[in-house]
């Protein structure tokens, strides 16, 4: 067992180990806070050094500012002055002739007419139509036949009203074949071969011969479509009338 004696030197040694472990502690303390101080101290130099930098950057800027508008003054200025010094233009008048239009010698045509056929000798409801090229008729019954060596083709020509709710007559007609032209129509690719005829027609004042493609047309509401040669260089067509011209009447006989 301890002696009291021992037991003093135990406790003794202890409190000095206790002793020399607390002032290690705090001279740790106080060298992380004089580490701390010199690390602010280096931020706040860095940023005052920062700051001036950019004084100095602002203060460049506003000088360039000056000069430019001291430039843009004296620019003005020299832009004034030659202003005042240039001569005013002169303004020179010229009389030109403008001249007079010309009143046109063509017929004008509705986009639809009544047109007396010849060979029919009646009126026929017409659709005067300056997208097609050529004119074509409400043919049926087309027979063809020879006469003199040369090919013919007999065929009617009816239409079911004539505007006043009457129908019109069945028209027999013999013609000589100008040409044979190949239609393909849009419900099958087969070509239809079709015979074009020249007969002679009037219209208002015209009175011409023009070459009609024979086509079954009684499914449409015209029976005679006139195409542009028809009409090329003798009349033009406004289509926002229609029946300009009255019905040609064939004299008694």
């Amino acid at each position: 067992m301890l002696t009291r004696s021992g037991l003093l030197i135990l406790f003794s040694a202890v409190l000095s180990g206790c002793s020399i472990t607390s002032q290690e502690q705090h001279q740790q303390t106080l060298n992380a806070i004089s580490n701390i101080e010199t690390n602010i101290q280096s931020d706040y130099s860095s940023l005052n050094q920062s700051v001036q930098t950019q004084q100095e950057q602002i203060a460049t800027l506003e000088q360039q500012v000056a000069d430019m508008s001291d430039t843009l003054k004296i620019m003005r200025q020299n832009q004034a002055r030659e202003a005042a010094n240039r001569a005013e233009p002169q303004v020179v008048y010229v009389e030109k002739e403008v001249p007079v239009p010309q009143k046109s010698d063509k017929a004008v045509l509705g986009e639809q007419e009544w047109v007396w056929i010849d060979a029919a000798g009646s009126n026929y409801k017409a659709r005067v139509d300056t997208g097609a090229t050529t004119s074509s008729l409400n043919a049926t019954d087309i027979q063809e036949f020879e006469r003199d060596g040369k090919t013919w083709v007999r065929f009617s020509l009816a239409h079911t009203q004539n505007g006043e709710g009457e129908s019109e007559p069945l028209a027999t007609i013999e013609a000589p074949v100008t040409r044979w032209v190949k239609i393909r129509q849009a419900s099958t690719e087969d070509l239809e071969r079709r015979p074009v005829v020249e007969l002679r027609v009037r219209l208002g004042e015209l009175h011409e011969k023009t070459q009609f493609t024979l086509a079954d047309r009684s499914h449409m509401e015209f029976p005679v479509l006139l195409g542009r040669e028809f009409f090329k260089d003798i009349a033009v067509v406004d289509v926002s009338q229609s029946y300009i011209h009255p019905k040609f009447v064939a004299e008694k006989k």
